[in-house]
């Protein structure tokens, strides 16, 4: 009878290390999240867009974002790249419809971290309007 607990036991802890062994196996093959871009994110009333690059060509690192009035409406575009606490990292703000976009680029955040671009029309007053927001990761 204590044989078979010995045998049980043993085999328990053997399963258990190869469960373990498995797991470990898996977690190292688990490919590391690659940066993502956000395309194209308009306002609400399409009259400002905003772009990220996560990783802009030639510069390694750098991430960038773009602010693009497309109204002639006597309001700005701003936008707003946070990380995924919602702290601010980078504004940039488009003030003229005038087929140009403004940006701004450098190493504005580690690689392979979430990062939110929230573009909004700002008019002058303290409230941001027609904001629309997505998720990327530098």
């Amino acid at each position: 009878m204590s044989t078979r607990r010995i045998s049980a036991r043993a085999l328990g802890v053997l399963g258990m290390s190869a469960i373990g062994t498995a797991l470990s196996l898996v977690v190292a093959v688990t490919p590391a999240q690659a940066s993502t871009n956000i395309g194209w994110l308009y306002t609400q009333n399409a009259a400002g867009k905003a772009f990220f690059d996560a990783d802009v060509a030639g510069w390694e690192g750098a991430e960038e974002i773009k602010a693009c009035d497309v109204k002639t409406d006597g309001a700005a575009v701003i936008a707003i790249l946070s990380d995924e606490n919602d702290r601010i990292i980078e504004t940039v703000r488009d003030t003229g419809n005038d087929g140009s976009c403004t940006s701004t680029a450098s190493n504005m955040i580690a690689d392979e971290k979430p990062v939110k671009l929230k573009v909004c029309i700002d008019d002058g007053t303290s409230v941001l309007k027609s904001c629309a927001s997505a998720w990327g990761r530098s």
